[in-house]
């Protein structure tokens, strides 16, 4: 939810004069901003993890192009890509080890 609707809601608290959900609902806006950043972590290990997942695709794509056709004008390239996907895979399981170890 964003501020604006926290700020509807408080308005409804008020006009109904419901005093616990009023403060229930200013709490929530004190911790907004934590929130609002741990959801962001969140979201961005999601993006890494997705990342990942298309290189493995990617890579296995290329494995099975290797093993149908080895001696293929463009096997030697298959090749420079695995290994440039292999390098991208190992520095994105850095980061998603980072990020993660913070998210806990």
């Amino acid at each position: 939810m964003s501020v604006d609707d926290y700020l509807d809601l408080l308005n409804y608290a008020k006009a109904i004069n419901d005093g616990q959900w009023q403060a229930d609902i200013i709490e929530s806006l004190k911790n907004y901003k934590e929130t609002a950043e741990e959801q962001r972590r969140i979201e961005n290990v999601k993006e890494l993890w997705s990342r990942f997942d298309q290189i493995n695709l990617l890579l296995l794509e290329l494995f099975d192009k290797l093993r149908d056709d080895e001696d293929a004008p463009e096997s030697e390239r298959w090749k420079e890509r695995i290994w440039e996907l292999k390098l991208e895979r190992i520095t994105l399981a850095k980061q998603i080890q980072e990020r993660y170890i913070k998210i806990r």
